[in-house]
């Protein structure tokens, strides 16, 4: 692991396959993060492992410092470093959390950012790793969530708690934010007034975006291929 100094670098694990993110992914996060050792996963760890599920390379990691997973498409701001810098021990595993899924209210992360101890987590690798079919299919075949690909965090959910200490960064800190694109179900700005009301309940502050992000939050995660920050007009 590099070093600078005496203080050890933060690792920071973040897949990118495919030709669905282009590089400007990487760029954007080694920008906000330039003092952070980004290992990017661009091609499967093994030929039998989907898209987001290689994000469990992190766990096979050998180091005795913690490191940091994430997804990519996602907007940074305010004091953002105060999520990657949030402490943790041995035996202890942090996720942000996923307040605003309405289904499933027992899986309460989501997957877009994980700070863990790799040892700690071997053995939720070595169960992975050890029918990858099974488990990529799991969670799509008993209604948990939809395919094609999916399923990964609530994998990590129920494994880390058969040994770990499962901790939740402050709700207030996340949001989910969508382009301006309109789908079938909500054009932009109804979706955005109800993930607006939602917010405000569970944290009890008063926005989220007013021509910038509230101060409270530091994390936006867009999700889905078709949903990507770069697409926003207020991308930075």
């Amino acid at each position: 692991m590099k070093r600078s100094g005496l203080s050890v670098v933060m690792m920071v694990v973040a897949v990118r396959i495919g030709d669905r993110y282009g590089p400007e992914y990487e760029e954007y996060l080694e920008s906000k993060l330039p003092e952070y050792d980004f290992i990017w996963v661009r091609e499967p760890i093994r030929e039998d492992v989907l898209l987001q599920w290689n994000k469990m390379y992190g766990m096979s990691i050998d180091t005795d410092e913690p490191i940091c997973v994430m997804d990519i498409d996602v907007i940074l701001a305010n004091d953002y470093r105060e999520v990657f810098e949030y402490p943790i021990n041995p035996g202890e595993f942090l996720a942000m959390p996923g307040w605003w899924r309405d289904s499933d209210p027992e899986y309460t992360i989501n997957g877009g950012f994980f700070k863990y101890y790799p040892k700690d987590c071997r053995y939720i690798y070595d169960e992975f790793m050890s029918n990858t079919k099974y488990w990529q299919e799991y969670y799509i075949k008993n209604g948990v969530t939809k395919g094609p690909v999916n399923g990964e965090q609530y994998f990590v959910f129920d494994q880390v708690n058969k040994k770990l200490d499962l901790k939740l960064l402050p709700n207030e800190w996340f949001t989910r934010w969508k382009s301006d694109f309109e789908d079938s179900e909500f054009t932009y700005s109804k979706w955005q007034y109800e993930i607006t009301e939602k917010y405000k309940e569970i944290t009890g502050n008063d926005y989220v975006w007013m021509g910038d992000w509230h101060p409270d939050i530091k994390f936006i995660h867009f999700t889905h291929a078709q949903n990507r920050p770069t697409d926003w007009k207020y991308y930075k």
